[in-house]
């Protein structure tokens, strides 16, 4: 058995005011990612059906029709949790405006809080990302990756994967589920968040000094 972790992130890391005031770093964990493969699978297959080719659902890229049903799947089939940490990149002092430096602390501070809930088990985990389009930003990631698990757990076996999107389908769960927390914030549309408010099992907020909170 494994407990499987699926990352995604959200937003830009321009620090001037041009640049987007939130980060998002999602985290969907399951046992089972099984279910829910099955279930986006099995809505891609119905959308080629009607004359609609999509590789791989993205909350931000698809017509709010499809967002209406890849929604209702993921609430239908749930068994998973998420957690997201929405970092305000306007209160965080200078040295962290450096975007290896913010990314990593911030995904490592994320890792930390999910992973000390699962400190009593044995069994491998499993962390899988989207294929980041920057390969610092990979190095990034999975710098902070290696250091929350081993600073939580200890010599507890774990696997890193960088895979496209397309090749996972909780990725694309994530990519939506983070997609509806990051709508909340930045628009105060929270229709997309009040569907999947049941699988979420914290949103931590990160103000500058604190880190964060929630």
């Amino acid at each position: 058995m494994a407990t499987y972790f699926f990352f995604d992130e959200s937003g830009n890391l321009d620090f001037s005011p041009n640049g987007s005031r939130y980060y998002f770093f999602g985290l969907l964990t399951t046992r089972d990612p099984a279910p829910l493969s099955v279930a986006l699978t099995r809505l891609r297959y119905e959308l080629l059906a009607e004359g609609l080719e999509l590789e791989n659902f993205h909350a931000a890229e698809d017509t709010q029709s499809v967002r209406g049903r890849v929604f209702q799947r993921i609430t239908e089939v749930g068994g998973f949790e998420l957690d997201v940490l929405v970092a305000d990149k306007r209160r965080f002092r200078p040295e962290l405006h450096d975007a290896l430096e913010f990314y990593s602390c911030l995904a490592n501070v994320l890792l930390d809080a999910v992973l000390r809930r699962h400190a009593q088990g044995s069994d491998r985990l499993v962390v899988v990302t989207d294929r980041l389009p920057l390969q610092r930003h990979r190095k990034a990631a999975e710098k902070a990756f290696k250091s929350a698990i081993r600073n939580t757990l200890a010599e507890r076996p774990f696997s890193i994967v960088h895979h496209a999107s397309s090749a996972h389908a909780l990725l694309q769960v994530v990519d939506y589920c983070t997609w509806a927390v990051q709508r909340k914030w930045h628009r105060g549309d929270t229709r997309s968040y009040e569907l999947i408010s049941g699988t979420i099992r914290s949103v931590y907020e990160a103000f500058g000094e604190d880190y964060w909170e929630g």
